[in-house]
Formats: structure tokens, sequence, C-alpha cells
């Protein structure tokens, strides 16, 4: 049985997002893996409107003599700007970051707002300002077989790519008070795409909100002799997650296709959104729709994090134990300045938050046992209110597990730094002393019962 775990203390940082390279080479796992720990890396998502057919980020050159490297920093707006650059090898991530904000006009506000990352469909690393990405992407391929669950053939294939996106420690209360356009916009765009993606699962209603304010802002002001149905249904791939529209496959039928009624909410929401802004030009309103956009993300608890792959146990009755056991749950664990959210992968749901003043956690590596698929754990321990308080013990196995570990300390680490002035230091002062953050409470509901969880109460007993 798990014992309840207490605070680690290896401040390191993790971050997240895609990329695309070729690396050069292979040495020593332990330099490879300490290089990811001081990378502080983060995991990964399949990028599927991003980077069709882009040209590689990083063009590393075996030739030690040549000098010049081409690289290419890509921006979420789907757009990537080109460098060429004499001992490239050697350019650093805050040298990268600061060219493309001059490139793009931006103030310099956007140096806290936004980082480098290194990104691969199978896995994602936000780099430091000294870190030098050519170092990194030449090291890709040993990364990925250590912290991922890939297939050799599979990680030959893999190509990490520039991205400069949102720093996963840059605060959510000063982003909201940004006023500047051209940062709006990229935060609007990197928002759009984890909604798109099903990182962010949201309530229905929030999902067509946002598909009309997108619309609003892609496709122009609703017009019913232009925007028919059938346009709305062609473009569902792009406006919503798979979820929203796709057919539910059962074992002996197919339920109703969802894309319809999706499709009519879609076109409601773009007409009731037009309406809003009827006497206004679209152009001279984005930063009003790139800020209502990213308000509805805001208000949810998982907004501007790192994501990790993970698996939990899929709860089960006793009586089915003793027949066979079910298939874990494949998980996203989003780990952002605010707490630790667990995401049901497939569902793409939301089946727990828990708040850094409401947790307590451990890594464990894995215990050899003859299991090569063995893999590490973080144990997240939280408080459930109810008649009585107890607290809850779930174990989440991931390859990224000491990832997560990792950036979870650092975002406490700068917690507790924000609050150095406050009499009681929420990390030391047992267990979860100041309890009064309700921001997200009414987007908040933990489905607890679909996860293996072992109760115990404040004073450590365990009780099931």
């Amino acid at each position: 049985m798990a014992t309840p775990p207490h605070h680690a203390d290896l401040p390191l940082e993790p971050g997240t997002h895609r990329l695309s390279a070729k690396y050069i080479g292979s040495e020593d796992q332990e330099e490879s893996k300490h290089l990811l720990e001081e990378a502080n890396g983060v995991a990964v998502m399949d990028e599927r409107f991003l980077l069709e057919g882009s040209s590689t980020t990083v063009n590393t050159i075996p030739d030690a003599e040549k000098e010049v490297v081409d690289m290419i920093v890509y921006l979420r707006d789907r757009n990537g700007i080109f460098y060429s650059l004499e001992d490239g090898h050697l350019a650093q991530a805050e040298e990268l970051l600061d060219m493309t904000m001059k490139e793009q006009g931006l103030s310099e506000v956007a140096r806290e707002v936004f980082a480098i990352w290194l990104v691969s469909e199978l896995l994602e690393i936000r780099l430091k300002k000294n870190h030098q990405p050519h170092q990194v992407v030449q090291k890709w391929d040993e990364l990925c077989v250590l912290y991922t669950d890939a297939k050799l053939s599979d990680i030959e294939k893999s190509e990490p790519v520039l991205m400069m996106q949102r720093d996963v420690f840059y605060p959510k209360y000063k982003e909201k008070t940004i006023t500047n356009e051209e940062i709006l916009c990229l935060l609007y765009h990197e928002a759009k795409f984890n909604v798109i993606e099903g990182r962010y699962p949201l309530h229905p209603e929030d999902y067509h909100t946002l598909a009309g304010i997108q619309a609003l802002i892609h496709l122009g002001k609703y017009n019913p002799r232009e925007h028919v149905q059938a346009e709305y249904r062609a473009n569902l791939v792009k406006f919503y997650p798979d979820h929203m529209f796709q057919k539910e496959k059962f074992l002996f039928f197919t339920r109703k296709d969802e894309s319809a009624k999706c499709e009519e909410q879609f076109m409601t929401a773009h007409a009731r959104l037009s309406e809003q802004y009827e006497q206004q030009d679209v152009q001279t309103v984005l930063g009003n729709l790139y800020r209502q956009y990213l308000d509805i993300c805001w208000s949810y608890p998982f907004y501007g994090s790192a994501f990790f792959k993970g698996q939990v146990e899929t709860p089960t009755r006793k009586f089915m134990k003793m027949i066979k056991s079910a298939p874990d749950t494949k998980v996203l664990v989003a780990i952002n300045t605010e707490g630790v959210s667990i995401i049901d992968k497939e569902k793409e749901i939301l089946l727990l938050h828990a708040p850094f003043d409401q947790l307590l956690w451990e890594f464990r590596e894995a215990e050899f046992d003859g299991d090569d698929d063995i893999m590490p754990s973080l144990f997240l321990q939280f408080l459930v209110e109810g008649e009585q308080e107890v607290t809850k013990l779930l174990q989440v196995y991931s390859r990224e597990a000491k990832l997560m570990n990792a950036l979870i300390n650092t975002c406490v680490m700068k917690k507790k730094l924000s609050r150095k002035d406050d009499s009681v230091d929420f990390v030391d002062a047992g267990l979860f002393p100041g309890r009064n953050d309700t921001s997200h409470a009414s987007k908040v509901c933990n489905k607890l019962d679909k996860l293996c969880l072992t109760t115990y109460t404040k004073k450590g007993e365990c009780i099931d």
C-alpha cells in the first residue's frame, strides 16, 4: 500500500511544447539525463495543424569548420522566422528570444511572457536563457529514450521544433493585465491550439463561444448568404477538439453523429458574436476579441500549464478485479504556477485539480521487480472536504515523473518567494493552512470516482 508522500526538495524547472530539428550523434545517457533536468523538460502533444510540412528548425552542422547555422523559430500563429547565424551552434535561447521579439516588434513585456521551447510529438522542453538549442537537439534521441515510451523507430523520425511560446512560469494574474495587442494575439493562438488539441477540457457552452470568437476573427462577421451550415461542418476540425463532433463508437452500434448538433451551435455562436460587434469593424477590435477568448480560458485552473503523459489505475469493482483488472487510464498531467490537474486523455475530461496549497507530493523511482515496463511514479496527496476532512492519495505512473516533480518544486519555490512577506508559509505550515482561493470553484468538479485513491485522515492514518 502506498504511504503518504512528503514535500520533495529538488528545485528544477520544466516547461512545454513542440519543434523540428536534426540531431547528430549520441553520448553518455547520464549526460543526456543531466542536460534535460537542467533544460527543464516537459510533455508532448501532436500538432495537428501546426508545422505541416515544415522544414527543420535547427540545421545542425556535422562539419566543425562550418560556422553558419540555419534556424527557424516558430510562433503559435503558424509563422516561422528564419535565421542564418554565424557560430549558431553557440547561440543561446535568450539570444533567439531577443531576436524574435525584435523581428516581431514586441515590447519588453514579452521577455517575461515568453520563452524558447524545443518541442516534438514525443517530448517538450522549455529552455533556460543560457541553454544552447543546438546542444539539446544533438541529444534529442537519448532524451526521448530516457523520458518517453516511444519505439526507437519513432524516436529516429522525431524532429524537434524551436518554438517561442508562453513561459510556464509566467503568472496568470500578470497575464490578465496585458494590453499589447501583438502579445495578446500570440497568447490567443497558443490557447486556441490547446483548446483544439483537447488539452483544455472545457464546458460545452464554452467550446461554442470560443469557436464563435475564432470564427469572427478568421471568417469575419456572420453572413447567412456566405456562411451556410455545410461550411461550418467542413471547419469543425479547425475550431473544436475531436470529441465535440466525432461519432462515438460502441461495441455493436455507432452513436448518432454529434457533428450536426455541433455545427448548429457553432453557427449560432458565430451569429451571436457578430451581432455584439455589429457596429464595429472586426479589424479594429481584434485586441478585445483576443482578450475575450483568453478570458474564458483563464477561468480554468489548467490554463498555461506544461503537459506530461502519464497513466493512473482505473477503478474497478471488487468482483471484476477477480476476473480481470481494467487497463490503466491514460492521462495528461497539467502543471502550472497554481497547481496540478489530471485530465483523462481519451475522454478529454478533467478528473482532478489540486492547488499547491492543498497538495503534498513525492517522486519515486521505479523499483525493479523483473518487469521491464514498470515506470517511475509521482504520488499526489490532496485534501478532500466533507463531513470530515480527509486526504486522498493518487499514484501517477510516467516516464516523465521526475520532470513533473522538478516543475512542481520550482513552481512552489517561486510561489514561496512571492509570498515571503506572508505570516504563514503555505508549504511548511502543515497540511493546507490557507484555502481561500475560490476563483476556479465554478469551473472545477473533481471526478474522484474515476480514480483509484487511498484515503487517509489528516493525522496520516489509512482509512481505505
